[in-house]
């Protein structure tokens, strides 16, 4: 059975919550008696990561510590591509052996190649050695090669040159998102997303990055586990469309430099200090294989290159199918995540900016929060004349927790109704406010169906406001460095998940985003996962992203002067 860990299990999160009967459990550590009530511990109630069993144990793990399936984003706005993948199939008819002409089967195919005008094989993978001569024989000496530049990813007996299949991965922190395309189209022909597996060792990158650093297998295990949930992707979009796995030629993946380090076991020690310099930021083409990834024997993975340390491909493919160069003044791009990544494109000139927002805006990091999944509340409305408070659950079931654009919404309601001050501080006095056991006041919100209240509390409060002043003192840097102001922004674009479920309007009246006219605001989707779509599709994207990425500039926030003013100014309602 999963169990909600946000921290991964270092017992800050206080989140994993089970009531345990057991005769041997080892005594409440310090963290837990600073979470847990005297009441909790009396019923059993402990953290799981901080709890040790000897011997037979009886766990109950209740409603809110149980990861629910979430409500994932896809579908993002898409750009019409001319399919040029790189990778293209060549029907052969290659002359049968005689006793006058017993060449090699392999010399035979590289004469028919260079008489179709092609260039003779490249590099061969074994195991496509040993398929070569019963393909030639299966179907009379016609065969299909499938080939990437010069090397052979495929042979199949008879003619499937109708079959040009790739997949395009977006490996996020939070999910993976995975796409079958026909390359002959275009055409998407499924979508799948799951939640990324990594996530029961933290569900923000620096918890992921310390763990990879703190144990020996750390660092593998964390690969093994984005290998399996692309894996498991991967072959249920090629059972889906009824395609076995290994008619797929080409795959592309995009990601956070964290989760393309990870993915491709390279060493994460330098994202962990200062300058956090990435082990590579070229493109990379790794074999499918040789990451345990199911394709064609010859199968290639296409990694883009990341931007900086926490400027990853997923940034760089959303830029990208984001058209940059529309003839825009201004375009800020922003994809909103535990780690936030902000551009802003001046004129054809693009500077980047990393925030480090956290999982406050994913629901993660509140009292009552949870993802988006059934019962989650994703909407508040707070009348500021009355101060009552009306609320929406995602699927209309019975509230159980609040997910991140229903906090963020309900935050918002407080700031207009006066409920919080500019400072951030719950007013004791509001309707509907109530003061804890421990002294801080909360807003009840709504209550469960057993009854129990749901509420935002004055911690909630600042974990947005942290989170919040961290993406919009990242946008008034950009703004800075450029000369402007939010009246010269002609087109604002949120990307991602909770880009796409929030209301701007909550978000200008927190003062997360700068106060823009509406209409100049896009919400796109998973534009990063529509972005590597394109770059699987087409050869002369790929051109475009690295012309993309060569060209931005990266700017480091802790070192812009008077960073520190820009963020104190970003904390205030």
């Amino acid at each position: 059975m999963e169990i909600t860990a946000p921290c991964g299990g270092q017992g800050s999160c206080g989140r994993c919550r089970v009531q345990v009967e057991a005769d041997s459990l080892s005594l409440p550590s310090e963290r837990e008696r600073e979470v847990l009530s005297d009441a909790e511990l009396d019923e059993g109630i402990r953290l799981a990561c901080h709890t040790t069993v000897d011997g037979r144990t009886r766990v109950f793990v209740p409603e809110m510590s149980r990861p629910r399936r979430q409500q994932l984003q896809l579908s993002g706005k898409t750009r019409s591509v001319v399919p040029n993948p790189g990778v293209r199939k060549v029907l052969l008819e290659v002359p049968a052996p005689t006793l006058s002409d017993p060449r090699a089967d392999l010399d035979r195919l590289n004469e028919a190649l260079t008489s179709a005008g092609a260039l003779p094989l490249g590099e061969i993978d074994s195991a496509l050695l040993g398929r070569i001569g019963p393909a030639l024989r299966q179907d009379d000496w016609s065969v299909t090669l499938s080939i990437d530049g010069g090397d052979l990813i495929q042979i199949e007996p008879g003619d499937t040159t109708e079959d040009i299949y790739g997949i395009a991965v977006d490996l996020g922190s939070t999910k993976i998102a995975a796409y079958l395309v026909d390359l002959n189209t275009g055409e998407t022909l499924g979508a799948r997303g799951k939640m990324n597996p990594q996530m029961a060792y933290g569900e923000d990158i620096a918890s992921r990055l310390s763990y990879a650093a703190e144990r020996a297998d750390g660092a593998h295990r964390l690969q093994q586990l984005a290998v399996d949930g692309i894996g498991e992707l991967m072959r249920a979009l090629c059972e889906e469309a009824g395609i076995p796995p290994d008619h797929v030629l080409k795959v592309v993946v995009v990601g956070n430099t964290a989760m393309h380090h990870l993915l491709l076991g390279l060493s994460t020690t330098s994202l962990t200090a200062a300058p956090f310099v990435p082990v590579a930021a070229t493109p990379l083409d790794v074999r499918a294989k040789d990451l345990g990834l199911p394709g064609a024997p010859g199968a290639t993975i296409y990694f883009p290159p990341p931007i900086a340390g926490f400027v990853g491909s997923d940034h760089l493919a959303m830029l990208l199918t984001s058209e940059l160069n529309r003839g825009r003044r201004a375009l800020l791009s922003i994809d909103i995540g535990t780690n936030t990544e902000i551009s802003l494109s001046v004129r054809g000139r693009t500077t980047a900016v990393s925030c480090a927002s956290g999982p406050a805006f994913e629901g993660a990091a509140a009292c009552w929060g949870m993802r988006a999944a059934p019962g989650a509340i994703e909407r508040v409305w707070i009348d500021p004349e009355t101060q009552a408070v009306r609320v929406s659950t995602i699927g209309d079931a019975e509230p159980i927790g609040i997910c991140g654009s229903g906090i963020l919404d309900c935050v918002a309601g407080m700031v207009e109704a006066g409920i919080v001050n500019a400072r951030g501080h719950i007013q004791r006095d509001a309707r509907g406010v109530r003061a804890t056991a421990e002294g801080p006041p909360e807003l009840v919100v709504t209550e469960t169906a057993e009854g129990e209240a749901i509420t935002v509390t004055q911690r909630d409060v600042e974990q947005i406001q942290l989170a919040k002043a961290a993406i919009r003192s990242g946008i008034e840097v950009l703004m800075d460095n450029e000369g402007i102001s939010a009246a010269d922004l002609d087109g604002l674009i949120l990307a991602g998940a909770f880009g796409t479920f929030i209301d701007p309007l909550s978000a200008m009246e927190i003062g997360m985003l700068p106060a823009v006219e509406p209409g100049i605001i896009s919400q796109v989707g998973n534009a990063a996962g529509a972005g590597a779509v394109e770059l699987l599709v087409s050869t002369e994207r790929r051109l475009e992203a690295l012309d993309i990425g060569r060209k931005i500039e990266y700017l480091e926030l802790t070192v812009y002067p008077d960073y520190s003013r820009f963020f104190a100014r970003a904390l205030r309602f």
